[in-house]
């Protein structure tokens, strides 16, 4: 609900004539949903009329519902925007009638509205209050708009200094790194130009160019104390290292003679018994031994007598099962000699060889 100018024609005065009016709108509360109505309070200075328009005063001739004829005749009486309005004013005095003539290639008569002076001052006040309420609102609305014009001006002003700075540092910031850049590139172009010419000379004179030497890698040389340490640890080092070789000779030695003593304690129990009861008593190692080479022996004598076909010579063919004694000559007699058909051995008897000496385990077998 406010106040609106609207500009009027003076339809009693003999030429065309403008006049400014001050009209407000107010709604009435509607009977059914097919009904409106408003109160309209025109100022004609000094004089305050008033008029109600609603469904019922809508003519006949135009084409609209009631309700849709108080909502143009409150909108004609409100304008808001700037555009051109779509009805005409015109204003009689004496008959205190308000015309709306509609816009179109000729006039034609929308509605009239008739108003009534009214003396009451409690209307004056009410409309006068309206209007510094009204005042009140538009001003505050200003101060408003204004206080914010200043606060957008001040943070458009930081913005434009912050920019400036931000400028300012890219531009710095990009000078250092041009400069940077150039004195890179002009340092490899000297670089390339003292590099074309010592070319140039060594193709000119045959002189070799001068190249930068590498400096040399000093290496950190260690203490004398640090020397004696190093070689007694050497020494120490290669002692250990004899040591363990000569303990490793020592173990094979007495790994191929235990080897030994077990094969001849094993070749003498596939003895028969005939031979072993005509064998010399043996009460050593050696003697074992020197027994099995009269053995070998005899073998070696019986095969040369089989080869000559000599016939007086009786002796018993059981095969003996000789040790490998590792003698050259005893390993040349058995590869020369051509053994006959050996029988089947009689199964040897098991050595025990959890004794504590290898000579008494020889020992007890033989006996």
């Amino acid at each position: 609900m406010s106040i609106a100018e609207i500009v009027v024609v003076d339809a009693d005065a003999s030429s065309a004539s403008s006049l400014s009016l001050f009209v407000q709108c107010a709604r009435l509360a509607a009977v059914s949903s097919s009904t409106a109505a408003i109160r309209v309070q025109l100022l004609d200075p000094p004089i305050l009329y008033e008029a109600e328009v609603s469904s019922r005063h809508k003519p006949r001739v135009l084409d609209c519902s009631g309700v849709e004829y108080v909502a143009a005749v409150e909108t004609a009486l409100t304008p808001v925007t700037d555009a051109k309005p779509r009805f005409e004013f015109r204003w009689s005095r004496p008959k205190r009638t308000l015309t709306l003539m509609e816009r179109s290639e000729f006039a034609m008569k929308f509605c009239a509205i008739e108003f009534q002076a009214t003396e009451s001052g409690d209307k004056w006040r009410i409309l006068l209050h309206q209007v510094a309420s009204q005042q009140q609102k538009e001003r505050k609305l200003i101060d408003n708009k204004r206080n914010r014009v200043k606060q957008l001006e001040t943070l458009l002003e930081q913005k434009k200094k912050l920019l400036e700075t931000a400028l300012t540092a890219k531009q710095s910031t990009e000078d250092c790194l041009i400069q940077g850049f150039c004195a890179v590139l002009n340092a490899k172009k000297d670089e390339i130009r003292r590099l074309q010419d010592e070319v140039e000379l060594v193709q000119r004179y045959g002189v070799k160019p001068t190249t930068k030497k590498k400096p040399a890698v000093k290496r950190a040389r260690k203490a004398t104390g640090a020397k004696l340490t190093s070689k007694e640890e050497e020494s120490d080092e290669s002692s250990k290292e004899s040591d363990e070789d000569m303990r490793t000779e020592e173990e094979e030695d007495e790994g191929e003679l235990k080897r030994a003593k077990r094969d001849a304690v094993s070749a003498y129990s596939q003895l028969p018994a005939n031979l072993k009861s005509s064998s010399v008593q043996i009460s050593s190692a050696e003697d074992l031994l020197s027994s099995m080479d009269d053995i070998i022996k005899n073998e070696e004598e019986v095969n040369e007598a089989t080869q000559r076909g000599d016939t007086t010579t009786q002796v018993k063919s059981e095969p003996v099962s000789v040790p490998q004694v590792s003698r050259p000559h005893e390993k040349k007699a058995r590869a020369e000699q051509t053994a006959p058909p050996k029988p089947k051995p009689a199964k040897p008897t098991p050595v025990d060889e959890t004794m504590d000496s290898e000579e008494e385990d020889i020992l007890d077998m033989l006996s």
